[in-house]
């Protein structure tokens, strides 16, 4: 199956957006406990038939009656044309609920194109640095804004935000060099729950003594 699940210029310019949110917004502060993360990101994929969408019980069979795309959604037959939805919710691993709202953008007898949206919501993460499975069953791409306060830590990783210094922005947790300028990225990988790893990619838009302000992208992986 080839997928694609998320348009990259849409990616950013939701990046874009939120970073002007969060440049606006509250810093996150140290001791605020972190009891779910939730990520939200635009998803466009390509099934043939005899196929699932990832993850789900919505399988696309090819052409049916009338021109119409038939599939199977929880094993009933059903038969959907150019614009109708496709949702689906579902927890693929256990503490992590995926919310997916979909619309048929076209399809033929070799594949069906789909397009919309995605929900993931982690419960309780317990974070753990990790290098994470290239096999998967569900991956998403989210744009991600952060600000944290001094000492608090990126949402999703052990770094935390010490100050600014003559170098830059001062990272702890990071192995080496723990020093970011403004442009520059900061790379995570690990694991948020059995089941569930995080690529973190980011990079500063902003740091005082105040707090740290990120943007990037998001990946999770869902690889029971």
């Amino acid at each position: 199956m080839r997928t694609k699940l998320y348009p990259k210029r849409l990616v950013w310019l939701l990046l874009a957006s939120i970073i002007i949110l969060t440049m606006m917004g509250c810093l996150r502060s140290p001791d605020k406990e972190l009891t779910e993360l939730t990520y939200e990101a635009p998803v466009k994929l390509t099934v043939k038939p005899g196929e699932d969408i990832p993850g789900t019980d919505i399988t696309y069979i090819g052409m049916g009656e009338n021109d119409a795309a038939e599939l199977l959604i929880g094993g009933q037959q059903a038969f959907k044309q150019k614009g109708d939805s496709l949702d689906w919710q579902g927890t693929p691993v256990k503490g992590t609920k995926v919310d997916l709202n979909l619309r048929i953008a076209w399809y033929d007898s070799q594949a069906m194109h789909v397009v919309g949206t995605s929900r993931i919501e982690i419960d309780h993460p317990t974070v753990t640095p990790v290098t994470v499975p290239d096999s998967a069953l569900m991956t998403y791409y989210a744009p991600v804004a952060y600000g944290m306060a001094t000492d608090a830590l990126i949402p999703g990783t052990l770094y935390s935000y010490v100050g600014t210094t003559e170098e830059g922005a001062e990272l702890s947790g990071i192995e080496g060099y723990p020093y970011r300028k403004s442009g520059d990225s900061i790379i995570w990988n690990g694991k948020l729950r059995d089941g569930v790893y995080l690529k973190l990619n980011v990079r500063v838009v902003q740091y005082d003594d105040k707090g740290l302000r990120v943007g990037g992208i998001a990946t999770i992986v869902i690889a029971p």
